[in-house]
Formats: structure tokens, sequence, C-alpha cells
């Protein structure tokens, strides 16, 4: 799953949670595995994987920018870093060229990853994301 998704889908939980910041932490970080689990295109197996990447991680750094610049408060904020941290080892892991180990469990290749292809793939991932959105709105 793309980091924007799971980025938009911690700010959605930590706008709909109301608990201590450690357990909505938690929340946002098993909600990377179970969104891991669904099918979805996966553009780390592409040949541009580094520039799908960097549109990823561009596009989830200005949906948090333009939260913070509106006023939301950091509590909300900072679970869409929290949410798609585990992303990072995939990161280091195509950067490499395929070598290393990827740490967080979802992304260990025993782990059953959801697949499909690219266009219900992009468009599973899209909707995950507007839908998140809305709720980050309605609910401030």
């Amino acid at each position: 799953m793309w980091v924007i998704v799971h980025t938009c889908v911690g700010l959605a939980i930590a706008s709909l949670v109301q608990r201590p910041f450690w357990q909505v932490a938690l929340l946002v970080i098993a909600s990377h595995v179970l969104l891991d689990l669904l099918p979805h295109w996966d553009y780390t197996q592409t040949r541009h994987a580094l520039r799908w990447g960097w549109l990823d991680f561009l596009a989830a750094l200005a949906t948090l920018t333009v939260l913070l610049l509106a006023g939301y408060p950091w509590s909300v904020v900072l679970m869409g870093p929290i949410s798609g941290a585990p992303d990072f080892d995939v990161l280091f892991y195509v950067v490499n060229d395929g070598r290393g180990r990827k740490w967080f469990p979802s992304h260990w290749d025993g782990f059953p990853h959801g697949h499909c292809g690219k266009g219900p793939g992009i468009a599973l991932q899209m909707a995950i994301v507007a839908v998140s959105l809305t709720v980050v709105v309605v609910a401030h």
C-alpha cells in the first residue's frame, strides 16, 4: 500500500479516536498491517519505483503540510507519518536494489500481502485516500 494511503488512514483514525497519543499510535501502526492485506498495486515492483516513491512521499508530505497550515492539531497530524513510517524499510530495500532485510512484519516475504492489477489497485488506494480525507475534514 502506498505511503499516502497509510498517512491518510492514520490521520482519519487520529481524527476519530479520542484516546491517549500512544494508544492512537498503536492503532495507526496496526492499520498499516491491515491495509497491506488489502489487494493493491505496489509500485516497488516496477521499473520506475524511485520515481513513484518520490511522488508518493511528496503527496504525503504535501497533505501533512496543508493540514498543519490549516491549524489541525499536532496530535492528529503526527499520526500520518507514524502510520506511514513502516514503509521506510521498503524504501531502503528498493534503494538497495532489493538487497537487505525488511523489518516490518507486513513487508516480509511470507506475509499474505494483497496484490492486484495496476488499474484496480490504484483506484482502491485513491478511494481509501478520499474517504480518509473526508473523515479528517468532517471530524474537524
